[in-house]
């Protein structure tokens, strides 16, 4: 289930950014961290518009060929060749942006199980800690106890 979740907000993620270029800045001030996300617009297309102008591209080529105008021709043959640079650059982006998401979501991962180690070792410091004041305070209570009971009898 959780796989499951992860690989839709993955894929969220990788559509809603499939059009930015984020830049991440981590700035150090003591002991706590402050992120800064910088973010830059491009132009870049989806997989299916570069992939719709690639097959208007072929279509157009095709239509060219048949009418025998070599202009025409040689002007299609350009605007395929662009489409598929387009189309390839876009399954690029996309394969990169899938990558930057892989590499956030491992070091999100990776802070948080050394986080949790931390929490850890710090609740089990803090009970052994409340574990040996427990047991001073019952020695000084049953010390204060046995003195009070040595007056006692005294008397």
């Amino acid at each position: 289930m959780k796989k499951i979740l992860i690989l839709a907000s993955t894929a969220m993620l990788l559509f809603a950014t499939s059009c930015k270029k984020n830049e991440t800045v981590v700035t150090t001030d003591g002991p706590d961290t402050l992120s800064v996300v910088k973010t830059t617009e491009t132009t870049t297309l989806s997989d299916d518009e570069a992939r719709a102008k690639v097959e208007k591209a072929k279509a157009d080529l095709d239509a060219a060929i048949k009418k025998g105008d070599k202009k025409a021709e040689a002007a299609s043959r350009k605007a395929l060749d662009d489409a598929n640079l387009a189309w390839n650059k876009t399954k690029t982006a996309l394969n990169n942006a899938a990558q930057d998401v892989k590499e956030g979501v491992d070091k999100t991962v990776d802070k948080a199980k050394a986080a949790t180690e931390d929490a850890k070792k710090d609740m089990k410091e803090t009970a052994d800690d409340t574990k040996k004041a427990m047991k001073e305070a019952a020695q000084d209570t049953k010390e204060t106890y046995n003195k009070t009971l040595d007056k006692l009898k005294a008397k």
